[in-house]
């Protein structure tokens, strides 16, 4: 008998009212787990899942917060996802950008679609391509009333978006429209660097295909002698690709040249580029740098732009404004602000840059510095509180530099402004479907034990339908980096330095720097090693 608040309870009657808590306590038909209970908790998992891609991209989120609220959204993440949720959808209402009737598909994007939208929608096959003008509209339907017949004729048009969006398919950059003396025209892609002949089109045909392909791009189909510039895109099933169109009247007739900027593959973050590690390190702590300036040099058509634009995605748009003036703007960035250079109107590099200086910007891109008068604003920027990022033409580290002092930049300046500048070259990567190992020659093989790589990694293009029977497919940057530390600066600051030695010594130190970055990736199976010979002009 135990005494409990006065009164007399037995042990019987204590069993009775707790409940047993022995090996039976866990029998299965005590704790059920029914299909109410397993619905909620995957619906719980999933949303958990859904709410940490939310926090990606949320911008009430800064960079700081997003690991910790991204690991709690894997708890919490249904609160999480209501709170982000209300909160922006608040803002946006009171902005306008969206209406009441537009909340279920703000919050779930294409979760809640009507029937009818499902019954209308069309699926797109990989042949499918429209083409539209700049505006974005179809031009042989919308604009001005034209149509097709009152431009080119139905096969032509046909012919024309064969030749698009083959292109497109074969990863070309560009693709020319060659008149030549033999009464025909000559249709050429250029991928990964190399020019070569896809077609041979009778001159009428042709000639039908270059009109369509320039009202399309707003050029005047009868002006044939003068240079025109235009440009169109295309609207295939994986997305949106812009051309960049120029003509020229030349003998035998006119002239087309397309660049093909193909958003829908996407930009290269920067550690897809080719870069190894300790330059990786260099350029993104240049990066988290609040001002100086970071250089990209090489010659034309040496991935310069796509390695600005690789290290544009290391850098938080939401707490760190960022300009940029471009020649033209080859990708649309959301979160910056670009500026199109237009001679024609009076918007050059340098004028851009005054107005930038006035936007409050944290990092200024500038496309190409060309002449004495952008390169001086550009450093006057890097040293008053701008990270600038920048290319220059020019063949090594320390020929740049010799470069900027050759365009009127004190030494001093230089030396004070300048953080990293970054040398590089494009080889072709050879293709992971054919490469074989290779059997490289006993030069070959001095070459590579000279730098400490093992020569019997290293492989040979073969070919195959993937890569077109090349043996290559795509292309990877081999990059010199130079960090500007004291020793630099001293040699820069001091008496006597010379723009020819400076330019000499470079090129010698930028080739061996290149070539043992192209020898790396040769050791790695990615490249030959005469794709590195033919960029680095010699291997000893």
């Amino acid at each position: 008998m135990i005494l409990l608040d006065n009164s007399m309870v037995s042990l019987s009657q204590i069993a009775q009212i707790v409940p047993y808590s022995g090996p039976d306590a866990l029998n299965p038909s005590i704790l059920s787990f029914g299909p109410i209970k397993l619905f909620v908790l995957v619906g719980w998992f999933y949303l958990c899942l859904y709410c940490v891609q939310r926090v990606e991209y949320s911008t009430l989120v800064t960079e700081r917060y997003k690991a910790l609220v991204s690991v709690l959204s894997l708890v919490i993440g249904p609160f999480i996802f209501f709170v982000l949720s209300v909160a922006d959808m608040t803002t946006k209402l009171q902005d306008g950008d969206i209406h009441f009737d537009d909340i279920l598909s703000y919050l779930f994007g294409n979760a809640f679609v009507s029937r009818k939208n499902l019954a209308t929608r069309k699926v797109r096959d990989e042949n499918y391509i429209e083409l539209l003008d700049s505006s974005g509209r179809n031009f042989f339907v919308e604009a001005g009333g034209k149509d097709v017949e009152s431009l080119t004729d139905q096969k032509t048009l046909e012919f024309t978006h064969h030749i698009l969006l083959e292109g497109i398919k074969q990863r070309a950059s560009d693709i020319l429209i060659d008149p030549k003396s033999s009464g025909i025209y000559t249709v050429r892609y250029r991928v990964d660097g190399y020019l070569r002949i896809v077609d041979e089109v009778e001159t009428d045909r042709a000639k039908a295909m270059v009109n369509s392909i320039k009202a399309i791009a707003g050029m005047d189909i009868a002006e044939r002698r003068r240079a025109l510039d235009g440009a169109f895109m295309a609207r295939i099933s994986a997305g949106d690709v812009y051309f960049r169109v120029a003509s020229a009247g030349v003998l035998g007739g006119e002239k087309l040249s397309l660049r093909v900027l193909n958003q829908a593959q996407g930009m290269l973050k920067l550690d897809q580029i080719g870069l190894s590690e300790e330059g990786h390190r260099l350029i993104k702590e240049a990066i988290d740098q609040p001002q100086g300036m970071v250089l990209v040099c090489g010659p034309t058509g040496s991935g310069k732009t796509t390695t600005l634009y690789g290290m544009l995605g290391e850098v938080d748009f939401y707490t760190r404004n960022v300009v940029t003036v471009e020649d033209p703007i080859e990708y649309v960035l959301p979160h910056a602000s670009q500026m199109e250079v237009n001679p024609k109107a009076n918007i050059t590099f340098a004028n851009s840059m005054r107005s930038i200086l006035r936007q409050d910007p944290d990092i200024i891109v500038v496309g190409e510095i060309r002449d004495s008068e952008t390169a001086k604003m550009a450093v006057q920027a890097a040293h008053t509180g701008h990270l600038v990022l920048a290319t220059l033409h020019s063949s090594s580290n320390l020929a740049t530099l010799a470069r900027l002092i050759d365009l009127e930049i004190k030494p001093l300046v230089l030396a004070s402004a300048l953080h990293v500048i970054i040398s590089q070259r494009l080889v072709r990567r050879l293709c992971d479907h054919c490469k074989q190992p290779a059997q490289p020659d006993a030069e070959q093989i001095a070459s590579l034990e000279r730098y400490g790589f093992d020569p019997g990694t290293v492989m040979q293009p073969v070919g195959c339908k993937k890569c077109n029977n090349t043996g290559f497919m795509g292309r990877v940057a081999i990059v010199d980096v130079l960090h500007v530390d004291d020793n630099l600066k001293a040699t820069l600051t001091g008496e006597g330095v010379s723009l020819a030695q400076l330019k000499q010594d470079g090129d010698n130190r930028g080739r061996s720097h290149l070539r043992r970055e192209g020898l790396a990736k040769v050791a790695a199976g990615i490249t030959t090693i005469d794709e590195v010979k033919r960029v680095t002009t010699h291997l000893g």
